[in-house]
């Protein structure tokens, strides 16, 4: 039995399908908070859904129904996160750190568990620069916002974990949409700085041209994470679900590419003449934020705080091996799209749906 949490985010009902598909045998428990999302999971043949609270001891359940998950489970697949950036870091805490705490608690319980596989981020690395390896990652940096930070801190528990329990570590970075159709299920950070990029809200912003802005398709991500687990885990393993810095635009072509595209399309063009702020080093940037913050406009200071979030990663020269990830990968068919294969349809998704707002149709395509 696979115990699923998750199953409903940005990932999940992907993955869910892939797990389906790959052995339709195979029972599945997919834990969610919400009641009408149980209903509407518990739908899908051969799923139970159970409403439970991730974040309490005992995931919220009664007593018989968490006996039987421990006599049951086989698998674990921890997907679910609040994945919100402007959080009180107590409140991400109690959501990423104590969810992660509260299974892994129960998966010391499971007598017949194999494996148990953790879905994390690449942007544990914060705010340092340089290479990030498919390891354990330890640095004093800091973090943009508390979702990297909660983050750090639940991989730190799995790590700790792995003396005892049969885990992996999943990385994934920026998911865009799908590779195929430019869906977007969720928009994310990167998504709003394509909706910024043309308005130039601030005279200046942080950017490095040369560092690679690492983006990976979902329909790759959820395909190839549904393999690593079913077919190729390895305990105690790190892997990174990244492009990797030779599959990645730099973020001066990300710019160039971006602004072309807006200058094709009817939405696009209504946009024009595009303007680009100036570009500044990470420091200059901080210190232009500074003295604006220091003013009395209040909307100018909540756009600060909103982007500090995620502008300042721009500015931040970082590159994710996938050297594990691509190795346990080699001969399954899950190839990496080229980005500049699928990245103009994300854009013209988010263009034509005014980033999720309206139906696709409502806006006529190309």
């Amino acid at each position: 039995m696979l115990l699923l949490t998750g199953a409903t985010g940005l990932l999940g009902r992907e993955l869910l399908d892939r797990l389906r598909a790959a052995r339709p045998d195979r029972r599945i428990v997919a834990l969610t908070r919400r009641q009408e999302k149980a209903a509407e999971l518990s739908r899908i043949s051969g799923l139970t859904a159970l409403e439970a609270d991730l974040m309490r001891p005992g995931l919220g359940l009664d007593g018989v129904t968490l006996q039987h998950l421990r006599n049951s489970v086989t698998e674990i697949l921890h997907c679910a996160a609040e994945t919100r950036f402007g959080l009180p870091i107590e409140e991400a805490r109690a959501a990423n750190v104590g969810s992660t705490e509260n299974l892994l608690q129960v998966a010391r319980g499971c007598r017949r568990l194999q494996k148990f596989g953790h879905v994390s981020t690449v942007y544990v690395a914060g705010r340092a620069a340089g290479r990030v390896p498919e390891a354990p990652f330890r640095h004093s940096d800091g973090f943009l916002n508390t979702y990297q930070q909660s983050k750090y801190e639940a991989e730190e528990l799995v790590i700790r974990a792995m003396s005892d329990l049969p885990l992996a570590v999943f990385r994934l970075s920026s998911v865009i949409g799908d590779s195929a159709t430019g869906q977007v299920r969720q928009f994310n950070h990167v998504h709003q700085l394509l909706r910024v990029l043309p308005r130039n809200v601030l005279a200046v912003a942080p950017c490095d041209p040369a560092a690679p802005i690492d983006l990976i398709p979902s329909d790759w991500a959820s395909s190839s994470l549904a393999c690593l687990f079913d077919s190729r885990f390895v305990p105690g393993r790190i892997y990174q679900l990244c492009a990797g810095q030779q599959a990645s635009l730099t973020a001066g072509q990300m710019i160039d590419l971006t602004a072309g595209i807006f200058q094709k399309h009817p939405v696009g063009r209504r946009l024009s003449p595009l303007r680009l702020p100036k570009l500044v080093s990470l420091v200059e940037y901080e210190e232009y934020v500074a003295r604006m913050r220091r003013g009395t406009d209040r909307l100018l200071n909540e756009l600060l705080r909103v982007l500090g979030y995620f502008l300042p990663h721009l500015g931040i020269f970082q590159v994710f091996e996938n050297r594990h990830a691509s190795e346990a990968l080699a001969g399954s068919g899950l190839t990496l799209p080229p980005i500049r294969s699928y990245y103009h349809k994300i854009v013209h998704y988010c263009l034509e749906t005014d980033w999720g707002r309206t139906a696709p149709a409502a806006v006529p395509k190309l």
